[in-house]
């Protein structure tokens, strides 16, 4: 990459730039699909009768860990 003009050098980078930002956005929203789909599994199961607190737990868990996940990309396409 060292031997091409400038500009070239510059549209090549902003094209990886905008590659990896388009990725990052798709993969935030296929996250928060996965969370949105969590969020409607929790509510089934609470409103189960009898439902289980260690599912609803697990469950809580791993839609908080997909909210750090989001909360993480997001902060780090901030800079």
């Amino acid at each position: 990459m060292d031997n091409l003009p400038d500009v070239w050098q510059d549209s090549y980078i902003c094209n990886l730039f905008w590659r990896q930002m388009m990725a990052i956005t798709a993969h935030l929203a296929e996250l928060a699909e996965k969370h949105r789909a969590l969020e409607e599994r929790i509510d089934q199961v609470v409103a189960r009768p009898g439902s289980d607190d260690i599912e609803i737990r697990r469950l809580k868990q791993e839609k908080l860990k997909l909210k750090d996940e989001m909360e993480r990309l997001r902060r780090e396409t901030r800079h």
